[in-house]
């Protein structure tokens, strides 16, 4: 089974987008997991994204498409978490990627990271990973 990591900032936005819609749409049996690199430093580890502020906008943008991330948690990236992974794919703001994981081959995805979330932004950026998951996952 093939085994992908999204990793963002907060594992909030933009790393639990990428896995939700890779779980969806891969057919060969892979499995996503997303991670953030400033979780603890944002004291939001084991937190439901749904409680976070202004998240219900993504996550109505991802019912639209048939997805539910309103239960997944926030977990912060950790090098042992990266043992047996096929492919890394990162998002996280360049000045909040960990020097440990230059140590590792991964792809750099430049998504933005909105201040502020309406529905516009949240498709946009829906859309935009969407795009890149796609290929990817060709």
């Amino acid at each position: 089974m093939k085994k992908v990591v999204f990793i963002c900032n907060g594992n909030i936005l933009r790393s639990q987008i990428a896995k939700a819609l890779y779980n969806k749409l891969a057919k060969d049996g892979s499995i996503a997991y997303s991670y953030g690199t400033r979780v603890g430093a944002k004291g939001t580890q084991g937190i439901l994204i749904s409680s976070v502020k202004g998240m219900n906008v993504t996550i109505n943008e991802l019912l639209k498409q048939g997805i539910d991330i309103s239960n997944e948690r926030c977990d912060e990236l950790k090098e042992e978490y990266l043992k047996n992974v096929d492919k890394i794919v990162v998002m996280a703001d360049k000045e909040y990627i960990p020097l440990w994981l230059n140590n590792y081959k991964y792809e750099y995805w430049e998504i933005i990271n909105p201040d502020y979330i309406d529905s516009k932004i949240a498709s946009d950026v829906i859309e935009s990973i969407k795009e890149k998951v796609l290929k990817l996952i060709e």
